[in-house]
């Protein structure tokens, strides 16, 4: 691919101003058509054929496109775009025309081909149904249906175990790459014909397994990054990844305003819940009180699950809190061990250290269900509470629980609330996602990869979809949501004009 820049600067005698885009393009698309004159020429001639048909390809997807008049006299140039009405979801209502008056000379820029006009000035053509911090489903699949037409999606056949082409009441809910499932089986879509689907059996650690006419399909959303029984919930992994083929079930049963409005997608992750020993002023260097070479345990319960009994570690001859050989350190060899070992800790990460003063026990996941408890421990090792510089564990700080981050900000000193932009991933409209981690979306099919993630982290999403801006760029004469054709005129009943069209695509 090719880097492309196109800047617009104006220039006036007190002030300058400039604006700039820039990306890859494969090709530049480049047209010239004359426009005749006469006094009964009041029809448009095609400058751009319908954008609907093949020939026509080269100027689809255009990430900048340019109309100019290179002629000596003014002309009117007609865009073609669908219609739409506000409904849930928005309907389209026909064909609809925008003509502009262009002088010698002048251009008209447009950074993409997504146009289309919306029939009131009431609501907004990409708003049609919103998302707001909702948490995945926690089956991690949904049934294949279109709720406003009570419309569930069922095998059409009876399935054996080795069959691979999967005949389905209407292949108009799927793409290539979904990963759909049936009962306890996971299916890869990897090829489409009219209600046929080619899919890859038992799929993702699952097994291929017989299955009735008229069983239910079902949108997966684990994260595909590992086996769909590998998380309870849909989640990040432990490299802080997560991918799935569909946006969690929504987006994809609306009809002609399938997908999701680009631009529109957030979501934030669950903090990690802690517990401190409500100490101050504690630094490495800090003595606990602790005996060296002395045997210490607590019991510890974490995420929720089963309390780990009498978690051991023995001090050195270093009894100050840090150090290579520390009190922290011990605790956290302890701690590490029981990570990698069958038990009640096997896979949950802990970290302990000073944060402002005091010792924190963090929950390695950022789930919702993320928390650590600390108790005293029941055996016959001398217990870590209560000894030296650690409070009795009656008299330690209450767990925080894991929460998550608030949508907005608020400044106490100036009363202003603005957006918490740092705790928020989100897209840019051109299916790219930044913020609190990176990844692409897929406005059309709802298909979704992060990274960066927090690790073992659950999050909630927002978006609108439903809409007339929803889903991919689409050329079609019945429910566009982009240009569709550009015609023209010269406005000069005796002279001719020339209107240039420029697109990168």
């Amino acid at each position: 691919m090719a880097k492309f820049t196109t800047n617009l600067s104006m220039t006036t005698p007190t002030e300058a101003i400039s604006f700039s885009k820039s990306g890859d393009y494969v090709e530049v698309f480049k047209v010239r058509q004359e426009l005749s004159a006469g006094l009964s020429h009041n029809s448009f001639i095609e400058i751009l054929q319908p954008l609907t048909t093949s020939s026509q390809s080269g100027i689809k997807n255009a990430k900048s496109l340019v109309i100019r008049n290179t002629g000596v006299v003014g002309a009117e140039v007609q865009i073609k775009t669908n219609e739409w009405a506000d409904a849930t979801p928005d309907t389209v209502a026909g064909v609809s025309y925008q003509n502009y008056l262009l002088g010698a000379g002048d251009f008209i820029y447009l950074p993409n081909l997504r146009q289309m006009n919306f029939r009131t000035d009431v609501n907004s053509g990409g708003a049609a149904y919103f998302l707001d911090n909702q948490v995945p489903d926690s089956n991690m699949y949904v049934a294949v249906d279109n709720p406003a037409a009570g419309d569930a999606q069922l095998l059409a056949e009876a399935l054996d175990s080795s069959e691979t082409g999967v005949d389905v009441d209407d292949g108009s809910f799927f793409f290539v790459g979904d990963i759909i499932r049936v009962e306890n089986e996971v299916m890869e879509v990897t090829g489409l014909s009219g209600n046929t689907l080619t899919v890859i059996r038992g799929a993702y650690g699952s097994s291929a397994a017989s299955h009735s006419d008229d069983t239910a399909i079902r949108y997966s959303f684990f994260n595909a990054y590992a086996d769909f029984d590998k998380f309870s919930v849909a989640q990040s992994d432990a490299s802080g990844r997560f991918k799935a083929s569909n946006f969690f079930g929504y987006a994809r049963s609306e009809g002609v305003a399938d997908g999701l409005v680009a631009g529109s997608i957030s979501g934030k992750f669950y903090s990690a819940g802690f517990q401190e020993l409500g100490l101050s002023g504690i630094t490495s260097s800090t003595e606990s009180g602790l005996t060296a070479s002395t045997a210490y345990a607590f019991d510890i319960q974490v995420d929720g699950g089963t309390n780990f009994d009498n978690l051991t570690f023995t001090t050195s001859s270093n009894t100050k809190f840090g150090g290579s050989d520390g009190i922290i350190r011990k605790i956290q060899d302890a701690l590490d061990v029981q990570y990698y070992t069958a038990g009640n800790l096997f896979e949950k990460r802990v970290t302990v250290s000073i944060v402002n003063g005091d010792i924190r026990f963090t929950s390695g996941s950022y789930l919702s269900t993320s928390a650590i408890a600390l108790t005293a421990e029941d055996g016959s090792d001398a217990s870590f509470f209560g000894t030296g510089r650690i409070p009795a564990v009656g008299s330690i700080e209450d767990a925080v629980a894991s929460i998550l981050p608030q949508d907005t900000l608020y400044d106490r000193g100036t009363g202003v609330q603005s957006a918490n932009v740092g705790a928020l991933f989100y897209d840019d409209g051109n299916g790219n996602i930044s913020g609190a981690c990176t990844g692409t979306v897929d406005y059309r099919t709802g298909a979704i990869n992060l990274s960066g993630c927090p690790a073992n982290a659950e999050f909630v999403v927002s978006c609108a979809y439903g809409s007339a801006h929803s889903g991919e760029n689409r050329y079609s004469v019945t429910d566009g949501n982009s240009i569709m054709q550009i015609s023209g005129r010269s406005a000069n009943s005796k002279i001719y004009t020339t209107i240039e069209v420029v697109a990168l695509r």
